[in-house]
């Protein structure tokens, strides 16, 4: 009767000692950053959406068929059945040792053809996204 007392009260004591570590949530967001000092968490590489660029966009104009417009950027990452003149084009990146991005350029149809094209102003060259996420470093 004695034995399972002891082993509850002892996995009792062991679990109160857990509060004290930090949550998921409260573990360190910089790269590189151990929790208690010990241990460098796996941060998971999260890519979402089209890489678009500023050499990829310069290639649609006005008056382009949707079609054409999917060959070039892709398909979009969202597209509203009640919007259908509008495609959203978003890509987000969160990488260890980079900082994370997020970008949305929105294409506007009138019928088939593209109406316009938002594009936002720190939209990178190819080189200049390639330096972003590139975390080797030669040594």
């Amino acid at each position: 009767p004695m034995r399972p007392l002891l082993a509850s009260l002892s996995l009792l004591a062991l679990l109160g000692g857990c509060s004290s570590l930090p949550s998921l949530d409260q573990l360190p967001s910089v790269a590189g950053e151990k929790v208690l000092g010990l241990v460098t968490p796996y941060r998971l590489e999260v890519v979402q959406g089209n890489v678009l660029t500023k050499e990829l966009v310069a290639r649609v104009k006005p008056g382009m068929p949707k079609a054409q417009v999917r060959d070039l950027l892709g398909s979009p990452l969202l597209t509203d059945v009640f919007h259908e003149a509008r495609w959203d084009y978003v890509f987000t990146i969160r990488r260890q040792g980079a900082a994370p991005q997020q970008r949305l350029v929105v294409a506007l149809f009138d019928g088939d053809r593209l109406k316009s094209l938002d594009v936002p102003d720190d939209l990178p060259t190819e080189k200049e996204f390639v330096a972003s996420v590139n975390t080797f470093k030669p040594g």
